[in-house]
């Protein structure tokens, strides 16, 4: 990938440069290869107004349909859009029984809006993603926003500089795959909210930073109105800092070494447990409603553990016990690290309310 960071000029959809011929004879490589490493090696016309082809990189998720709009608004043609979400089920009857299933029509509805081609990725994600860009067609840039695919570094050397993440925080800070969530818990989405467009390397959310936007949750009242704001942020991205990017106007800025904070999977748990904190509970139940369908308190048990939906806030009884965890209709009871608290469980008929509540929510909106 060279120095990893300069655009290529675009695209020349119509036969190859002798220097590209030989470079696709090197790898062996014929005809819709060679189309492809030819638009990835020249760069992008410098007006706003020319269709720019990339492949989208998502989820079937509320991040993914609001990337496939920012495309569009920002004059990208999506030619594929590739997914390691919800898998399409197959056998008529499987497919009969998912019509029944609301996560399905979501990510059908989500998947559609793209009107392109979609492919399903599997692991390994090296011959997956091999397999796929063999079988795509000729691109110009690969966007991936909220997708938890590795890339690997064999894979982003054949893009020559042209795959960028979109990564719903300031980077360097908040790396990882749930930033909106870690940013809500730790109390921090005035100081890094935001979006930022980067290119992927084979460093997680380590790539050279193309463009960032900065949202604070001080101004948009409540953490559905601040995640919305966040993602509105890839339209301008997309339709400027990339474009600027790809048309050879904008460097990239390397992040420094070292700097910023990652946060796995673990270190972001989205349920109160005996393992946290009174604090860090009692941040996850304020920030819950902007980030799941309930809050959750997750007990340990010998077989599984037991999960149960809460609501409200945290109640101190007192001092650690070290007595067994109480649970009885009304509510959870338990040693947290630095304190015996209880928390209050959600009823069915208060479940039933907040579902029917989003669901007017939802038919107003749309």
């Amino acid at each position: 990938m060279d120095d990893g960071t300069k655009a290529r000029p675009l695209p020349i959809r119509h036969g190859a440069s002798r220097a590209v011929a030989s470079i696709a004879l090197a790898l062996g490589r014929h005809g819709r290869w060679t189309q492809r490493v030819s638009g990835l090696l020249n760069p992008v016309s410098g007006s706003g107004d020319a269709p720019v082809d990339c492949v989208l990189v998502a989820d079937p998720d509320a991040m993914g349909a609001m990337a496939m709009d920012a495309l569009r608004a920002g004059g990208y043609r999506i030619v594929e859009v590739w997914t390691s979400g919800v898998e399409t089920p197959s056998g008529a009857m499987s497919r009969i029984a998912s019509l029944a299933s609301a996560r399905q029509r979501a990510a059908s509805r989500v998947l559609s809006r793209a009107a392109a081609p979609v492919r399903r990725l599997r692991r390994p994600w090296a011959a997956s993603l091999d397999n796929a860009l063999e079988a795509a067609p000729a691109f110009d840039v690969l966007v991936c926003a909220g997708s938890q695919i590795i890339f690997p570094a064999a894979f982003l050397e054949r893009l020559r500089g042209r795959a960028v993440n979109l990564h719903p925080a300031l980077l360097p800070h908040y790396r990882g795959p749930r930033p909106l969530h870690a940013l809500l818990i730790d109390g921090m989405a005035d100081t890094y909210g935001g979006m930022t467009l980067h290119l992927i390397t084979s460093e997680i959310d380590g790539g050279p930073i193309i463009g960032q936007r900065r949202v604070g949750l001080v101004d948009h009242g409540t953490p559905d109105n601040w995640q919305r704001a966040v993602m509105e942020t890839m339209t301008p991205l997309l339709a400027d800092d990339l474009r600027a990017y790809l048309a050879g106007r904008r460097e990239p800025v390397p992040q420094l070494s070292g700097s910023g904070s990652y946060q796995a999977l673990r270190d972001v748990p989205l349920h109160a447990a005996p393992d946290q904190t009174v604090d860090r509970i009692a941040r996850y139940l304020a920030a819950a409603a902007g980030m799941q369908r309930h809050a959750m308190a997750v007990l340990p048990d010998p077989h599984r553990p037991r999960r149960f939906v809460v609501t409200g806030g945290v109640r101190i009884i007192g001092r650690p016990t070290g007595e067994a965890p109480v649970v009885s209709l009304g509510h959870v009871e338990f040693d947290a690290l630095d304190a015996r608290i209880r928390i209050r469980r959600m009823t069915r008929p208060e479940r039933l309310l907040r579902k029917i509540r989003r669901r007017l929510a939802a038919v107003f909106r749309r």
